[in-house]
């Protein structure tokens, strides 16, 4: 099936979750996404069991739609390789540690003088400048001091993380629509761009409504388990034969719901 983005070549310098997982909602949209991995192959590819063939099921999860090749980027003659490939490309992505592709030589500044038009995403765990640029970035941390955290979980309970990686997850989705906003921008322009997008700066926006609530009220947000911080019942009940969830965010549900249970005198 032809998706939106057929014509367009992505490549890809990232491992792990928050980078693959970009360049892969890229492929699934169509982009032709050319993944560039260290000899021995991107790390996660052992992130196993369970296992797909070869490879680590963690792998394969943010991995489809690519095409693989093999460039050892610390070598110098990589570099006839690499000008080839950003020539005819149009989105770069990577999500090495602030600093390391200067290093390299696969910085923007470099890319885009043989690209001008190339949109370069850079994704990290605390953005390319300020005072914790330099530190690694991770989905647990950035979910810790976000506060997101300290929300999650019971409100007599430690708190939790979540059940998937909610930080690198969304950190892609946001970084996938802000390459494919580039993209129409230089559609209008021809004008490429350059994307800085962090974990960190990413669970701060998803604080939304919490951060509204504490300006509006002054009150601190709590955890409050699966329950719902403005309306209620809107969370998970136990029940004789497991658990069951209501979410109901207005009286006409709430009128439905009492004539369902037989208690109409409630509403």
């Amino acid at each position: 099936m032809r998706g939106p983005l057929e014509g367009i070549r992505v490549l890809d310098f990232t491992r792990i979750m928050a980078g693959p997982f970009t360049t892969m909602l890229l492929g699934d949209l169509g982009a032709d996404v050319i993944k560039v991995e260290p000899p021995g192959g991107d790390d996660t590819r052992s992130w196993g069991p369970p296992w797909i063939g070869v490879d680590s099921a963690y792998f394969m999860s943010a991995n489809r739609n690519k095409r693989s090749i093999v460039i050892d980027l610390k070598k110098p003659e990589s570099r006839t390789i690499i000008e080839k490939l950003v020539k005819f490309s149009d989105v770069v992505v990577e999500n090495f540690r602030p600093g390391v592709v200067k290093e390299l030589g696969i910085d923007y500044e470099e890319l885009s003088k043989l690209n001008p038009s190339i949109i370069y995403c850079s994704i990290s765990g605390f953005g390319q400048t300020g005072p914790y640029r330099d530190k690694p970035g991770y989905d647990l941390v950035a979910l810790a001091m976000s506060g997101l955290m300290s929300l999650t979980g019971d409100p007599d309970r430690p708190p939790v993380k979540f059940a998937v990686p909610i930080a690198d997850l969304s950190t892609a989705i946001f970084a996938a629509l802000s390459i494919v906003a580039a993209l129409y921008w230089r559609e209008k322009t021809g004008l490429g761009q350059y994307i800085d997008i962090s974990l960190l700066d990413v669970q701060v926006l998803l604080l939304t409504h919490q951060a509204f609530n504490y300006i509006a009220s002054g009150v601190e947000p709590k955890r409050m388990g699966s329950a719902h911080p403005n309306i209620a019942p809107y969370q998970a009940f136990e029940t004789n034969d497991g658990y069951i969830v209501l979410t109901i965010g207005n009286d006409k549900l709430w009128r439905k719901f009492c004539e369902c249970i037989g208690r109409v005198d409630l509403a």
